[in-house]
């Protein structure tokens, strides 16, 4: 007794089985990114981590024992998803790469309107924050809300060549 392979499976199953196979290869292929990052349930808070590369290593590492860098603005980018509350940005400390506070770029509370964007830049020039920068903004809301997205856009835009990629944040903490 032969024990069928899964093409003459397939075939048996008729159409029906083909389109039920189809279906749901296709829904794995387009649900996956979805499923993956999940919706995150409403929140009255959080500190928010964004990893800043403002200086960018590469190359080889020379005879001095440091490789070449290249200095990056950054666009920081808070972004309110909730359709019907405001949130409010309360901090922004800016830490360079030892973890030592550069400053906070919001020296008093901001609000956001609904699908509204708050905005902060780092200046190319700029070189105090380093390769492992970051920002760790907080966040509140008066009611449970939708998180915002929070993404650093790093880019340089020279003659000959062109750089551009951005980091997202993560909640480390709420409220």
């Amino acid at each position: 007794m032969s024990t069928p392979c899964i093409s003459s499976r397939v075939r048996r199953s008729g159409p029906a089985g083909s389109f039920r196979l189809l279906a749901a290869l296709l829904f794995t292929g387009t649900m996956a990114p979805a499923l993956a990052e999940g919706i995150e349930p409403p929140t009255k808070g959080q500190t928010v981590y964004v990893p800043i590369y403002s200086e960018i290593r590469h190359g080889n590492v020379a005879s001095s024992g440091r490789s070449d860098s290249t200095l990056m603005s950054v666009l920081v980018s808070v972004r309110n998803t909730d359709p019907s509350n405001p949130i409010r940005v309360v901090a922004a400390p800016y830490y360079n790469t030892d973890g030592v506070l550069i400053r906070n770029s919001v020296q008093t509370p901001r609000v956001i309107a609904p699908f509204g964007t708050f905005e902060l830049f780092v200046e190319l020039r700029e070189n105090a924050g380093g390769s492992g920068a970051n920002y760790a903004i907080r966040w509140d809301a008066a009611t449970p809300v939708s998180p915002p997205t929070i993404e650093a856009l790093h880019s340089k835009f020279q003659a000959g060549y062109s750089v551009a990629f951005i980091s997202r944040g993560r909640a480390i903490s709420e409220p």
